[in-house]
């Protein structure tokens, strides 16, 4: 325990702190993604048992994404540090927001990466659909792109 953590158990009264005990760790992520971060975390502690990391560290999680940046790309690695960094200051008080060389190393591999553009259709394309388009077929989608 940090000491702030000490100072804070120190003037929590004893019923606050059990019930504070008692709320899960789950409860606090995301509801609606929390399976998303519940799995990165698995992955992560996987890896780690086959690497037979003990504890957390900077150097373990930079070697980590630098095997995810493998396979993944500079938005999906971002992603995962997110998404690590809740889950491993809430289930084992890890912050890893101030692991500067895994910051850097995503930063720099953000640097050559280009996001996709969505493709849009255009005005003249948009009319064109609604004025030549069968009715019988397209007249929901027709409705809807108005």
């Amino acid at each position: 325990m940090s000491t702030s953590d000490e100072d804070t158990s120190v003037c929590t009264p004893p019923e606050i702190r059990k019930e504070a005990s008692n709320v899960q760790c789950d409860q606090l992520l995301p509801q609606k993604s929390k399976e998303f971060y519940l799995k990165v975390y698995a992955q992560f502690k996987d890896w780690c048992k086959i690497k037979k990391v003990a504890k957390v560290s900077e150097n373990v999680l930079l070697v980590y994404m630098e095997e995810k940046a493998k396979n993944k790309k500079a938005s999906s690695l971002w992603a995962t540090f997110s998404m690590l960094k809740q889950t491993l200051k809430l289930k084992e008080n890890v912050d890893i927001s101030k692991y500067y060389k895994v910051i850097a190393f995503l930063k720099r591999k953000n640097d050559s990466y280009t996001p996709k553009k969505a493709a849009v259709f255009e005005k003249h394309q948009i009319t064109k659909f609604i004025l030549e388009a069968p009715d019988e077929i397209f007249l929901s989608s027709k409705l809807f792109s108005l």
